[in-house]
């Protein structure tokens, strides 16, 4: 964002429109914690799983699936979402219609995208009044909105090498810090909330050892649409210019979803 419409930094984080209350991504019942399923693996990632091979993976297992096509079910309904380095990941391309089949039949839709290398499911728009909603959505502060404008232009500037240290986010979000503001530490404060905020969304994730470096995910352009990209700069430029109340594109008020 340029300086002439970068909006000021206590209009930003005065205007959480989160609200409270809000659901994760997915159902908490059913959330993985995304630190174990994204854990960097030392086994290879590309074999190809023999279709057939259905052993059970605990007593009173009456699935008809392997139990590698099992998994990839399961994190594909509990987790945010799975990127190459994940051992489903060949298992979701290797078999992504059936996978497909079997998601919908939880209203579940399957997204995969071979550019950036991931996938995710999102909530079908079923009608009936039978259905019911698996996932919910958790929509993003207008802060966090923000910092995720700024790592989005990062990823698709870098998408091989999508890694970003704290102190470049936190450099990035203090340049919105009012002349007046005496309080430092409490303003850097701010900006660790919102960048919680995107590690317990799963858009980034700490670098194993150094909490202090985060992976950019590739989901983050899904999460952050051309439109959705237009829609939180016009609203910015509109905070810039004094309509702190001004709204995006979509009449919504609101910040990006994960």
């Amino acid at each position: 964002m340029s300086d002439t419409t970068d909006p000021m930094f206590t209009d930003v984080f005065g205007a959480d429109i989160a609200g409270e209350g809000n659901e994760g991504s997915h159902s908490d019942s059913a959330r993985l914690d995304p630190n174990t399923l994204f854990a960097e693996d030392d086994d290879e990632v590309g074999s190809q799983l023999v279709d057939g091979e259905h052993l059970a993976r605990f007593d009173g297992d009456t699935s008809e699936m392997a139990p590698e096509l099992c998994w990839a079910f399961q994190e594909l309904a509990c987790a945010p979402h799975i990127t190459e380095k994940s051992r489903s990941w060949p298992v979701v391309l290797q078999f992504e219609e059936r996978l497909r089949s079997r998601l919908s039949e939880l209203g579940l839709i399957l997204e995969i995208n071979r550019e950036y290398r991931y996938a995710f499911t999102r909530q079908a728009d079923d009608p009936s009044p039978r259905s019911r909603t698996i996932l919910r959505a958790k929509t993003l502060s207008l802060a966090a909105s923000a910092l995720a404008l700024y790592l989005y232009r990062q990823y698709v500037v870098s998408p091989d090498a999508p890694i970003l240290d704290r102190a470049d986010m936190i450099d990035h979000m203090m340049a919105y810090r009012p002349s007046d503001d005496t309080d430092e530490v409490k303003f850097r404060d701010k900006i660790n909330v919102a960048i919680k905020s995107l590690d317990d969304a799963a858009i980034i994730k700490p670098i194993k050892g150094n909490d202090d470096r985060f992976t950019i995910y590739g989901v983050i352009t899904a999460i952050l649409t051309a439109d959705q990209v237009a829609a939180l700069e016009a609203r910015y430029r509109a905070i810039a210019l004094g309509g702190a109340a001004a709204v995006d594109s979509t009449g919504s008020g609101e910040g990006a979803s994960a």
